[in-house]
């Protein structure tokens, strides 16, 4: 995987990576997902394309349904914001910043 030239960090980067996240709501509801389910899907994963995002920048890709993405930082801690819409019904939605702090919803493996 071609690595991109990584962005000069900020002056205060390392007092911001020591402060310590605040969670805003709960995560202790959440049902726990089938991880055996997700695993056997592992094993099975082929790459089937790549598409590489250079930091504050876009792009926009298709996942098909029942399949998986996967999202690696190869450069180190980032944040991005993902978005994500059923592409026959673009009112099922899923905006990373607003869905987590409106329905407590996470991002993770699983």
């Amino acid at each position: 995987m071609k690595r991109t030239p990584q962005s000069k960090a900020p002056v205060d980067a390392d007092a911001r990576r020591a402060i310590k996240p605040v969670i805003c709501y709960p995560i202790d509801t959440l049902p726990l997902p089938n991880m055996t389910t997700y695993a056997v899907a592992r094993e099975a994963m082929k790459l089937m394309g790549e598409v590489i995002v250079p930091p504050r920048d876009v792009r926009i890709f298709r996942v098909s349904a029942g399949k998986f993405f996967r999202i690696i930082s190869m450069d180190g801690p980032q944040v991005g914001d993902l978005n994500l819409w059923a592409e026959d019904d673009l009112s099922e939605r899923f905006y990373s910043g607003k869905t987590c702090a409106l329905h407590g919803t996470h991002l993770s493996t699983g």
